[in-house]
């Protein structure tokens, strides 16, 4: 005989060992569990079974653990240099008064706000916010959003440049 939980906020079948919804994160310690005999009597009252919610962002990885524990992670990109490296999200802007500005404050020539940072469905893009002296992707300078992947050579300026490494 099945049995499960009933999440009260979006009405995902849950196994009934599980204390919070694996489609929304509710709580359901206190949800009600449904076995088969239950449903076979809900069927015969003509209760409409609730429809299935969409799954979560495509920007979040989900991994269901063994111990079903759900853990999100956002994706994210190391900037690597010599001295230091830094984790960068989509959204993320670089610049001496911004994501880095701990190291970058000793390089006049990066701008406060350099560059953005952005993680699409076709893969991670870079683009100059309009600083004074330019953001190259392979010593190439850019002018619109710009792709890049593992390895290029991002500099912020002709005098600092960092190595991407995309996890």
């Amino acid at each position: 005989m099945n049995s499960y939980r009933v999440c009260p906020t979006c009405r995902t079948k849950n196994p009934i060992d599980e204390l919070i919804c694996l489609n929304c994160l509710s709580d359901i310690s206190n949800a009600l569990i449904i076995t088969e005999e239950n449903v076979v009597e809900q069927s015969k009252n003509e209760t409409p079974t609730p429809p299935k919610q969409e799954p979560p962002q495509e920007s979040l990885k989900q991994e269901i653990l063994s111990d079903k524990t759900i853990v999100e992670k956002k994706e994210s990109i190391i900037l690597k240099h010599n001295e230091f490296s830094l984790e960068i999200f989509s959204g993320d802007i670089v610049g001496r008064e911004e994501k880095g500005k701990e190291y970058l404050k000793n390089f006049p020539t990066v701008s406060r706000k350099h560059a953005k940072f952005t993680k699409e469905l076709s893969g991670w893009y870079i683009e100059d916010l309009g600083s004074t002296n330019g953001t190259y992707v392979n010593q190439k300078r850019i002018i619109d959003k710009t792709k890049i992947k593992s390895g290029d050579i991002i500099s912020l300026s002709n005098s600092f440049s960092i190595k991407i490494e995309i996890r």
